[in-house]
């Protein structure tokens, strides 16, 4: 059996240290410019990010299907309840934790310490690629290691929820990046 370190449910707070690092990423430039400071405020967008787009996708994941959710390693209802909650509030705080650890490191300059990013990225993603076979199925526990009812996910439910969930991510992203860029340039200005 292969760790349980290695589920997709473990990768999402990884993952958006990783998108808030890469948010910082988009904005370095930008958010470097202004007269005056708005590192607080973008803060509060990357917060806002995780709070309502990041943390609500990860949490209908692991409600829409626990089972997948832990890579059919372990019965979702063997876990305790306050497992699910809990690692969606950590992934949650993780994109702001992420924005605020590549703010610091870069300390006002637009330079960027690209390990903030991609580290996280790759450490958030290699679980999730050496699962692909596991994860490209739809199960229970019980199906999956029954070898009974079990489908793909492209086509399926789970694989339309994937997709609806990204797309949501992304538009979320896209308008926070929207919104940094038009703080920074309200800073830039002096408003």
């Amino acid at each position: 059996m292969a760790p349980l370190a290695n589920v997709p449910a473990l990768s999402a707070p990884i993952l958006g240290f990783a998108l808030g690092a890469g948010l910082y990423w988009s904005v370095a430039r930008d958010l470097a410019r202004p007269i005056r400071p708005v590192a607080g405020a973008s803060l509060l967008v990357s917060t806002i990010l995780g709070l309502f787009a990041y943390a609500p996708a990860v949490a209908l994941l692991l409600e829409a299907e626990p089972d997948w959710g832990y890579a059919y390693f372990i019965p979702a209802e063997q876990l305790p309840r306050w497992l699910t909650p809990t690692l969606v509030l950590v992934a949650a705080i993780s994109v702001p934790l992420g924005f605020g650890a590549a703010l610091r490191a870069c300390r006002g300059r637009a330079t960027f310490v690209k390990s903030w990013f991609w580290v996280p990225l790759g450490v958030g993603l290699a679980p999730l690629v050496a699962l692909s076979q596991r994860l490209g199925l739809q199960a229970s526990f019980e199906q999956f290691h029954g070898d009974f009812g079990v489908r793909h996910v492209v086509g399926g439910p789970l694989g339309y929820l994937l997709v609806w969930a990204l797309v949501g991510l992304a538009g979320a992203t896209w308008f926070a990046r929207r919104c940094l860029g038009f703080l920074a340039l309200g800073g830039a200005q002096g408003s």
